[in-house]
């Protein structure tokens, strides 16, 4: 009995949320005078009570700005969301085709929609690789490249994609994706917590007119109106039995 309870115990904790094991908690410098992840971090739990579930990890953007994952980025916003890596653009072009997509959105960008891409690879893609990288996609307004932890990354691919490694936990070899040929486009509204998915190769007019789907539209005004057909008046109904 005794063994029973401790069991039931141990469930109690793991049913709140997933766990999302990663690596890269101190930083230490590469060859090129860049950061890079060196030594284990804590878990980043996904508690599915909160947020639509997303951690709210913190990620260092293109720009140099730090933010909240959810609470800065995807709060009362519509958004897209993508994974990247800037080592395996040329095999794998997510962003050239996530760049179509945002030409599709024009002026919308970044002030009806957003898109965070995430890179799979944080301990090569810092804020200044991201900077360059972006430059050369024409990344603007409304579109962030974001980087962080493995642990972050693996919590967010976690959140997304819902699949572990053969081991049981997310690790950093999933989270670059070096040898992926498909991949999802996350896409929702933070506000009414509506989400969706399309594949990124989707094309671009497609992607563009799925995310007007989760947009906010107008409150209908004037009275309620009856849904269906017409109901006929008295004349019209003894017209139609005549006919008949």
């Amino acid at each position: 009995m005794e063994e029973r309870r401790k069991f039931l115990k141990s469930l109690g904790a793991t049913t709140v949320g997933a766990t999302a094991a990663g690596v890269a908690g101190s930083l230490a410098v590469d060859a090129n005078g860049e950061a890079a992840a060196t030594t284990p971090a804590a878990p980043v739990k996904i508690d599915p009570r909160l947020r639509d579930a997303f951690p709210d990890v913190e990620v260092t953007a293109h720009t140099g700005e730090k933010f909240r994952f959810y609470d800065d980025l995807i709060r009362d916003k519509v958004v897209m969301i993508n994974f990247m890596s800037t080592r395996n653009e040329q095999g794998f072009p997510v962003t050239a085709k996530m760049a179509d997509i945002a030409a599709q959105l024009g002026d919308r960008l970044g002030k009806d929609v957003f898109i965070i891409s995430i890179s799979r690879d944080p301990a090569y893609d810092t804020p200044r690789r991201l900077a360059a990288f972006a430059q050369k996609h024409g990344v603007g307004k409304g579109w962030y490249l974001v980087t962080g932890t493995y642990a972050a990354a693996g919590a967010l691919e976690t959140r997304m994609y819902r699949h572990k490694h053969e081991s049981g936990a997310l690790t950093s070899a999933l989270c670059t994706g070096r040898d992926r040929k498909v991949d999802i486009v996350f896409y929702g509204n933070g506000g009414a917590g509506v989400w969706g998915t399309f594949p990124v190769d989707i094309r671009p007019d497609d992607a563009a007119t799925r995310i007007t789907w989760v947009m906010p539209g107008k409150m209908p005004t004037g009275a309620p109106r009856r849904a269906g057909p017409r109901r006929l008046n008295a004349a019209e109904r003894l017209s139609h039995n005549r006919d008949a």
